[in-house]
């Protein structure tokens, strides 16, 4: 059975509802090498056929499915099939080392796992599997059903042998195994990986990924399967990957080895259609319940908390906690100045803001430029940590923030030990007007712990409360900027040049209001590792542009 070119045909018919990344993929990458027009690589429909057979072989384990054989829908034999069926012309191994597949809540992604976990420790002699998940008992419960499906099938019996204590592990007479990972993120580095899976990767640290990934480079053909759905952390793995493979889909970036599926609405709006959940959906109906998802959706529309989650794990809408003040919409700005676009505004009036921490927050400092022609605010911020604040995150094995990515990127600086050197920022400031002429009308600032940094900048030319303005951190000051941020944000209006650091703070920022219902800005949920420095600095700049708004953007 070609599976493949079934699949395509329902989507190109329409007899099959799906997103527009899902069509681009199958219809754009996959069905001129199944049609046998693909000069690098063939499909051999038998041989990816194979895990659709062995999956048959395995028995649910739960619900009213309890004891009987699994039957994989339409569109996971169509992932199999491409996945295990095509290959490469010149030397014949496996096109694909690498899935990430995004889809709702309750649509068989354990299960899927769980049979893969079993058909990889099988493909090849001394092959090593691993499980892993955000949290140890997630990845157990994969490898567990993987165990109930070899206890409810004799010939499995005959392959499988498992032992449960000290680290779960399924292995073969051929020394194949098959373990859960353990917690431990310093005992991965000896591992020799043909096959891993890694269940919701919006919830897991970027190193365990890395490690992971690194582990199989002297495999032949090994495969790295993430199969979750999206998730409330922005900026991170998730997000990293998520872009990745968006990238791939439209041809803007050629990986050969990546088999990116993302199932999601085309747009929100869409919940209100019933008939294109299933884009989001692929199993709805038949592993997930039409009715669930039906109460779900009715629900939202009166509680506005169980509204973000849904909207994020049933329908994989791309957004943050439920008590943030923003949507991932509303703050999600992709547009960019170039360098050259940049220049123009050299030797140009400009507004700064910083916030000045001395140990476990970050410090950030934002100048906003304004360009007048588009009404357009542009905001760009630097960010400075400790040595000892990046070396504390690095061995923090729970920690979702790619720290190191973003100092390897420039985005944030080291400064200090264990104390920032309030020079570092002075420097900053100094070496803005020399390479690019910005004359700051005005500098605000949190005043606490900020004198040293505030001399400095005074001897530098930056006139004391004329330039440099102690601006309170309190509901009366920030109200009306937070306000008028909120309105530029939804807009469009303010471009922060995708800074993955601001758009990670952003996303931590939650809403406060005193009894007059005015505004105030507070990590989410109170949490110390959720910084906000830059949304602060921002914010601190927002305080001289709202007395000013004329003046700045000619309006």
């Amino acid at each position: 059975m070609n599976y493949v070119r079934e699949y395509i045909d329902k989507l190109k018919s329409g007899e099959i509802v799906a997103c527009e990344k899902i069509k681009k993929w199958y219809i754009g990458h996959i069905e001129p090498i199944i049609d046998d027009l693909d000069e690098k690589y063939y499909f051999d429909e038998e041989e990816g056929e194979r895990f659709i057979k062995f999956a048959k072989l395995c028995k649910q384990s739960k619900g009213e499915w309890y004891g009987k054989p699994i039957d994989l829908c339409l569109f996971q034999k169509a992932k199999y099939q491409a996945i295990f069926g095509i290959f490469r012309r010149s030397d014949g191994l496996r096109r694909f080392r690498e899935i990430f597949d995004v889809r709702g809540r309750k649509n068989g992604k354990s299960t899927e796992n769980s049979i893969l976990g079993l058909y990889l420790t099988l493909e090849e002699p001394g092959a090593e599997i691993y499980v892993a998940a955000t949290v140890f008992s997630q990845a157990r419960r994969i490898w567990e059903e993987s165990q109930s499906m070899i206890d409810s099938e004799v010939v499995f019996q005959k392959r499988f042998k498992y032992k449960v204590f000290p680290t779960p592990t399924i292995y073969t007479t051929h020394k194949s195994t098959y373990k859960v990972l353990s917690k431990n993120v310093k005992t991965f580095d000896g591992l020799n990986a043909s096959g891993a899976i890694i269940d919701e990767v919006h919830e897991l640290p970027r190193q365990i990924y890395d490690i992971l990934k690194q582990s199989m480079s002297v495999r032949k053909q090994p495969l790295l399967s993430m199969i979750t759905t999206a998730g409330f952390v922005r900026e991170g793995l998730f997000d990293d990957i998520y872009d990745y493979a968006k990238k791939v889909v439209d041809g803007v970036f050629e990986d050969d080895t990546f088999f990116p599926l993302i199932y999601e609405l085309d747009s929100p709006n869409e919940i209100e259609d019933s008939g294109c959940w299933i884009k989001a959906n692929p199993a709805l109906g038949v592993i997930k319940s039409v009715e669930f998802l039906d109460s779900n959706v009715h629900r939202m529309q009166g509680d506005m908390n169980f509204a973000n989650s849904v909207k994020i794990k049933d329908f994989n809408i791309i957004g943050v906690d439920n008590n943030a003040w923003l949507s991932y919409d509303d703050f999600n700005v992709e547009t960019i100045y170039t360098e050259d676009e940049l220049k123009k505004f050299d030797n140009t009036y400009c507004i700064g803001g910083f916030d000045l921490s001395r140990t476990g927050d970050m410090t950030a400092f934002t100048t906003l430029l304004f360009d007048t022609k588009k009404h357009k605010i542009i905001a760009l911020t630097m960010y400075w940590i400790t040595s000892d604040f990046l070396n504390k995150q690095l061995e923090d094995k729970a920690c979702k923030v790619p720290w190191q990515a973003w100092v390897d990127r420039g985005l944030v600086r080291i400064s200090g030990k264990n104390l920032i050197d309030y020079h570092d920022i002075a420097n900053y400031v100094s070496s803005l007007f020399q390479q690019h002429g910005y004359m700051y009308q005005a500098i605000n600032y949190d005043s606490y712990s900020a004198q040293y940094l505030i001399e400095e900048l005074a001897s530098m030319g930056y006139a004391k409360d004329y330039c440099l303005k102690a601006t309170p951190q309190g509901y009366k000051t920030l109200s009306v900027p937070m306000q008028t941020l909120e309105a530029h944000l939804k807009q469009k209006k303010i471009c922060y040049q995708n800074n993955p650091v601001t758009k990670w703070c952003l996303s931590n920022v939650e809403l406060v209001q005193d009894r007059n219902g005015n505004y105030m800005p507070q990590k989410n949920q109170n949490n110390s590792n959720r910084k906000i420095d830059g949304v602060a600095t921002i914010l601190n700049c927002y305080v001289s542009l709202c007395e000013n708004m004329s003046y700045y953007l000619d309006e």
